[in-house]
């Protein structure tokens, strides 16, 4: 790489320790409120490794300069690795845990997976429970998006900025209006899971973690076997609706509030997710029926375990290692398609599923169809441009390819690091819920596994998060540099 790039990307990674020696600094004042001093020196060491970080890279680089869209997508790819080493001090210092296993929880968090290799978190302190909901909350809006909210500026690099976590649409007319309108919409979101939580019986130390790692579609838990713990129907339907609430676009819950009439006019992509969720929770209810044989049983965790898959949230209310081969790979399937396009969950999403679809559909009109007849392409009730198709199907066509490349490659080598109890449908399902971000967790992901196969989830879950074509910019200028 040229000096001018390194030196690119390093001026804009100051605004990221920046951020996150803050947000260490409140966990130290946190974690002394609750009168938990002993938790005090993790947070305080990674408050000082990330501000001195701050120091040096302000000292050398005095002012950020102006960055290119390539330039902010190695900035997210290399945030998405940074932020959760610095937050590794933490689970080492007060949780004691091995550095492979306070990496594996880090990352997690961060990326909004979920999965867990803390086995009992009803043990652990109030402010690592609370420190991995936040993790999951502000990785589920994104880390990059709160480095430009605190610390933005108005030009080109902010939408860029913005850009690179995999968002395009805009709410207001600038991108300044925009963020602080999506900060307003889920801190409103996240208060009103507590309320719904709550009300539903859920305790409010419960609520507040919960509904953190719910509209962020994060799925860490304050428990070890998470929703299931509680055994109560009206809490797993409050927690769905925020599940529900996460994997919808900012874009959508913004015009709904604005205007209520718009909720009769669902865009294409909000009714396939709605969709899919109807589909999915009879396929999934109908097979579990006949592998399991009780009805409401069945149906209950069916339809909150499929809600969760899709919205990427992981949070779980029973155990899927019990669930017949056909359900796990229904749920591996719609663990890569994921939620909406611009909302908390992981995944594909929904729309480039759509586009796929679309295009399937096309190629069958032009096939059949004579060679000079016109075709148009509605998505929806809206009619789409040419030019418009070929870009976003392009693009679609490109991530799924990658993604897919990703997903089959982690089966293969993960299958030789487990141990041979574990049929192929788990292993699938553990590379699907880790790439999707999902997190549900089966038997075969726990402390006890081996730390390759730990390194390859952490791997799954960095390329999910980024939707993998940052992290192939940053491996190819590593290799080539910015040569084309």
């Amino acid at each position: 790489m040229s000096r001018r790039h390194i030196s690119i990307i390093l001026s804009n990674l100051t605004g990221l320790f920046a951020v996150t020696s803050i947000l260490m600094a409140m966990m130290v004042v946190i974690a002394a409120l609750l009168g938990e001093g002993y938790a005090v020196p993790g947070f305080s060491l990674a408050f000082i490794v990330s501000g001195a970080l701050t120091i040096v890279l302000k000292i050398i680089f005095p002012r950020s300069e102006e960055l290119e869209l390539r330039h902010a997508m190695l900035v997210a790819a290399i945030a998405y690795l940074a932020v959760p080493a610095i937050s590794v001090f933490p689970f080492l210092m007060i949780e004691h845990m091995t550095l492979i296993d306070a990496c594996f929880e880090s990352i997690s968090g961060w990326t909004c997976t979920g999965m867990s290799m803390i086995p009992y978190p009803e043990h652990s302190s109030h402010s690592i429970q609370l420190f991995r909901s936040v993790t999951e909350w502000i990785g589920g809006i994104g880390v990059i998006l709160l480095v430009v909210t605190i610390l933005i500026r108005p030009g080109t690099s902010t939408y860029l900025m913005y850009q690179s976590e995999a968002r395009k649409d805009k709410i207001k007319p600038s991108i300044r209006s925009t963020i602080n309108m999506i900060w307003f919409l889920y801190f409103a979101l996240t208060a009103g899971g507590v309320f719904l939580m709550m009300l539903a019986g859920m305790p409010l130390w419960d609520s507040i973690n919960h509904s953190m790692t719910s509209i962020g579609t994060g799925g860490f838990s304050v428990y070890s076997d998470s929703i299931a713990h509680y055994d109560s129907f009206p809490i797993e339907i409050a927690t769905m609706i925020v599940m529900i609430l996460g994997g919808l676009p900012f874009v959508f819950i913004y015009k709904s509030v604005k205007s209520p009439k718009s909720l009769l006019n669902l865009d294409a992509e909000v009714k396939t997710y709605f969709l899919i969720i109807i589909v999915g929770v009879i396929l999934v209810t109908v097979e579990n029926y006949y592998h399991m044989g009780e009805f409401f049983t069945t149906f209950r965790h069916s339809i909150f375990l499929f809600t969760s898959c899709l919205t990427t949230t992981g949070l779980q209310t029973s155990n899927l290692s019990d669930w017949s081969y056909t359900s796990l790979l229904i749920m591996s399937l719609i663990a890569i398609i994921g939620g909406c396009a611009g909302s908390t969950s992981g995944g594909l999403k929904v729309s480039r599923a759509m586009f796929l679809a679309t295009e399937i559909r096309l190629w069958m009109k032009r096939t059949l169809l004579p060679r000079n007849a016109i075709v148009t392409i509605k998505i929806g009730n809206k009619r789409i441009e040419d030019d418009v198709v070929t870009k976003e199907l392009s693009e679609a066509a490109l991530i799924s390819l990658l993604y897919l490349i990703a997903i089959l490659i982690s089966i293969m080598v993960l299958s030789h690091f487990v141990d041979p109890k574990y049929g192929l449908s788990q292993v699938v399902f553990a590379v699907c819920s880790a790439q999707g971000n999902v997190g549900i967790q089966n038997d075969l992901i726990n402390p006890a596994m081996g730390s390759l196969g730990k390194i390859l989830l952490m791997t799954n879950m960095w390329l999910g998060r980024l939707e993998i074509i940052p992290v192939v910019l940053l491996l190819r200028y590593l290799f080539k540099g910015f040569k084309v």
